[in-house]
């Protein structure tokens, strides 16, 4: 629990909501249109009855122990700028760039010597990190596509001797920004594919013009190399699903929605494409019938509250989490990856009001909860 003195006008409990600097001056200067998850996180709110801010690591006082955050009026439908107690509970939603990572860092660990709760225990994952703690289990290594870091030119020679194809991710990237597929081409060549914007194909005549490209596509940073998987496609379609799944008031996990993403055409993941609810997508996609459905979304769901609960068990304490499967063509479940900072994108395309409404609202509930305010 945070030391901080707090004022009485403060409804408890105070949640911090960590946002970037973009992000901060956008609403302090009203420009909030565009920004549909913070408006819908205010109208939970309503029902949450917290103290809720948001705020970027450049307003934090700890000489004063304030924070200068804003907060929407809702008697004059506007954002004012205050100061802040510390908050009970940070909410994290901060992605945060490289050129200010080590100050957000700093602040996090300055919040955690606080004692201040947080709704993640881990603000990201880092895939490789989180691949070796998922493999040491036996219950998941079936589903863990065959990974190692990329160091050189023989990691990949490594990789393109065991399979046609792979895949090259970012340790630290997310919203699918930072996937590159590569594939064997005649005549020793490989081709490569992106997106950004739309998807990008190109070729290279050997591994160390591949490598180049590697290195100039992810600017620098810490890569890993894996096996690519033969997930489910549809008219040369990525598919898998975006498991959001949630602590609730009272501490209990729910499953909140389970949408499935069709990918662009010929892109290398499912991200920014279509979405459908689980069940739409596996009745009018694939035919199967009810009974199949419902046996197959028992299954997903169990494989997801396993990987939850294991996470927990090896990082801590978790409110959400965003995890993204796949099938491959014999009906194999695999896991890709997860989020700390799940956007909720295909959750909000896909579900009804209420259930949008609840995977806003639970992590709020859920900071109530941690902070027994």
């Amino acid at each position: 629990m945070s030391t901080t003195i707090l004022k009485p006008e403060f409804r408890r409990p105070i949640i911090a909501v960590n946002v970037s600097p973009k992000l901060f001056n956008r609403l302090k200067n009203q420009e909030d249109k565009r920004y549909h998850r913070i408006k819908k996180l205010l109208r939970v709110n309503q029902t949450a009855r917290s103290t809720l801010y948001f705020f970027c690591y450049q307003n934090v006082d700890f000489e004063n122990s304030k924070i200068s955050g804003v907060c929407f009026n809702e008697n004059t439908k506007s954002w004012e700028i205050k100061d802040f107690p510390f908050p009970d509970v940070l909410y994290d939603r901060v992605r945060g760039k490289r050129k200010y990572q080590i100050e957000l860092n700093s602040m996090r660990g300055k919040f955690d010597q606080m004692g201040i709760k947080k709704i993640n225990s881990l603000h990201s994952f880092d895939k490789w990190d989180l691949y070796q703690v998922l493999e040491k289990n036996d219950l998941f290594r079936p589903h863990l596509p065959l990974t190692r870091l990329l160091e050189s030119t023989d990691d990949l020679k490594i990789m393109l001797d065991k399979d046609e194809k792979i895949y090259l991710k970012a340790r630290k990237g997310s919203r699918g920004m930072q996937v590159m597929s590569v594939t064997k081409a005649p005549k020793g060549k490989y081709e490569y594919r992106f997106y950004s914007k739309s998807v990008v194909v190109g070729r290279v005549n050997d591994l160390y013009g591949l490598f180049r490209v590697i290195h100039s596509f992810f600017k620098g940073k810490n890569v890993i190399v894996q096996q690519a998987i033969d997930l489910l496609k549809i008219d040369s379609c990525v598919i898998d699903m975006r498991g959001e799944l949630q602590r609730n008031g009272r501490g209990e996990l729910e499953i909140t929605a389970v949408p499935v993403r069709i990918g662009k055409k010929d892109a290398p993941i499912a991200t920014r494409g279509t979405s459908y609810p689980f069940e739409v997508f596996f009745k009018d996609f694939l035919h199967f019938s009810e009974d199949e459905i419902k046996a197959l979304k028992s299954k997903v769901d169990s494989f997801l509250i396993e990987v939850y609960k294991y996470i927990e068990q090896s990082y801590g304490p978790f409110g959400e989490i965003g995890i993204d499967i796949g099938f491959d063509k014999r009906g194999h479940i695999w896991f890709i990856e997860c989020n700390a900072k799940s956007a909720k994108v295909s959750l909000c395309n896909t579900s009804d009001r209420g259930t949008i409404e609840k995977a806003f609202l639970n992590p709020l509930e859920y900071a109530k909860f941690i902070s027994s305010c």
